[in-house]
């Protein structure tokens, strides 16, 4: 295993995917709920702890933690696999969906998982999907807010740096804070893409 793929047990770690080329990863609501159950199945084969998601159009953000077995090449490889089956099978395409190898940043800090959690569930208000993201079905973010329950998603981890007397709605006022700073970096970074 190359250095830039070693992982440390019981850590946290941030975890990118896109598509080949930018492309469109989730073409119908079909795809999106594929693309959980195998998350949620993968998960659970591999020990690894979902804190939060959010699938984009055309990437996926996952903020996790792996357990003693360092899995997250297996996990991946596996999640990422099926899922191109299915793509493939569904949509008449064959080939790579995923651009190269995902990538990964171990999450160091309280502070850091908090703040990556809240970035990741803004995705979608950043890219003006949503103008709230709340609105946005395929995140976390409602799960967090008790509006709906996914089974696999351990919020708690997130939830215990909020007040013990309300911790969802300090979280909400937490995340809803940052809705136009990051929309405002966010664009900021596509004109310096783009020139």
């Amino acid at each position: 295993m190359s250095k830039s793929r070693l992982f440390l047990p019981q850590s946290f770690y941030h975890i990118i995917s896109r598509g080949n080329n930018k492309q469109n990863i989730f073409l119908t609501r079909r795809d999106n709920i594929r693309y959980l159950k195998c998350l949620e199945k993968y998960a659970e084969k591999f020990n690894i702890k979902i804190i939060t998601y959010c699938l984009m159009p055309n990437h996926i953000h996952l903020l996790i933690k792996i357990g003693a077995k360092l899995a997250i090449p297996e996990f991946m490889q596996a999640l990422n696999t099926a899922y191109t089956k299915y793509f493939n099978a569904r949509h008449s395409t064959s080939g790579h969906l995923f651009e190269g190898p995902y990538k990964h940043v171990l999450i160091e800090t309280d502070e850091y998982l908090v703040h990556l959690s809240r970035y990741i569930h803004l995705n979608p208000t950043s890219s003006g999907l949503v103008k709230i993201p709340e609105n946005y079905e395929w995140s976390s973010y409602r799960h967090f807010l008790n509006l709906e329950k996914s089974s696999f998603i351990e919020d708690s981890l997130v939830l215990t740096y909020f007040s013990s007397e309300n911790p969802i709605d300090d979280y909400r006022k937490f995340v809803e804070s940052r809705v136009d700073y990051q929309k405002e970096i966010s664009f900021q970074k596509f004109l310096l893409e783009k020139n």
